[in-house]
């Protein structure tokens, strides 16, 4: 029967079951009980992961910036080192005196320790990170974690590296006389311990910098791993049983009514076409031709197997087409 409903009626096309994105709140509704409320969690923490590798690469950013910091502070610091010992052979050739040097040439190891200092001056003065005077002095405190603990951040100490936060004497320093050379050379080489302490102090900074940013980009890595595993594979086999169901019913609650729709309208047709026209009726045998009747006969009317015949015709209902249907 309902090949011919088909065949009566065209059917509206029926709606579409709604799509894996349309179903996926009915997909992770707890209804599955454990199972369900797992893949809600497991959504929920994907999601939340999102937030953690937006700190984790801020943080990385941090670490990243104080290592840069902290390496132009060393570069800085070894060309210090140089001046400082190019002042102390300078201090050591103009305090001898065994063999004494004339009073121009005192004057031009002079003129060059002087200059020196000078430079280590510039250098502390000039050298800077992202407009920090990194050789100036001073404490920066870094964001290297995602939480609150102490360990989520480091506290750099800025060196100053002047000449007189290296040693204070040095700054008054000259090489005029080789009494004052000798002086000068005792306390460059002050100085230089001190740089030497600096420069220590530094690499130990750098090198917490750098295993910070590697641990950030390790759990960077891992989270992003965790993310895309949580929201790319949320689906147990509970749940996509669930999936199942629940675009079966989805779609059954839409087709139903369409398909209730299309049956009560081929059920109108079919009734209101009720009035089918009837099949062709099926030509008599040609019979031999009746005797002719007599006057007596006519009269008589016709005969009672003709009039029986005829009644039987005319009680007979005139076939039409017959339908069956099933609902």
């Amino acid at each position: 029967m309902l090949s011919l409903i088909s065949a009566l009626t065209a059917p509206a096309p029926l709606p579409r079951p709604q799509s894996l994105a349309q179903t996926s709140a009915v997909t992770t509704a707890p209804r599955g009980g454990p199972t369900g409320l797992r893949d809600v969690f497991a959504l929920a923490a994907g999601a939340a992961r999102a937030t953690d590798i937006g700190a984790l690469t801020k943080a990385a950013g941090n670490a990243r910036e104080g290592a840069s910091l902290l390496q132009v502070a060393d570069l800085a610091l070894d060309a210090i080192d140089v001046a400082l010992t190019k002042m102390k052979d300078l201090a050591t050739q103009a305090s001898s005196t065994t063999t004494p040097l004339s009073r121009g040439e005192q004057a031009i190891l002079n003129a060059e320790f002087q200059q020196l200092r000078t430079e280590i001056d510039r250098i502390a003065d000039e050298t800077e990170f992202n407009d920090i005077k990194v050789l100036k002095g001073g404490q920066l405190t870094f964001k290297v974690g995602t939480g609150t603990a102490s360990q989520d951040g480091i506290t750099l100490t800025l060196p100053a590296a002047a000449v007189a936060n290296l040693d204070s004497s040095l700054a008054a320093d000259d090489l005029a006389a080789a009494s004052g050379a000798n002086t000068a050379l005792t306390n460059v080489t002050n100085a230089i311990d001190a740089l030497h302490t600096i420069q220590a102090s530094v690499k130990g900074s750098l090198v917490a910098f750098l295993g910070a940013k590697q641990n950030l980009a390790l759990s960077k890595a891992l989270a992003t791993a965790q993310r895309s595993d949580l929201l790319e594979k949320p689906v147990t086999l509970d749940t996509a049983d669930q999936l199942a169901r629940s675009v079966s019913e989805q779609f059954l609650k839409k087709a139903a009514p369409a398909i209730a729709g299309q049956l009560s309208g081929a059920v109108r047709n079919l009734l209101s076409s009720a009035r089918l026209q009837p099949l062709e009726r099926p030509q008599a045998p040609v019979q031999a031709a009746a005797p002719e009747k007599t006057g007596d006969e006519v009269a008589a009317g016709p005969s009672a197997s003709r009039a029986g015949h005829d009644t039987k015709s005319s009680s007979r209902l005139e076939p039409y087409q017959s339908v069956d249907f099933e609902v």
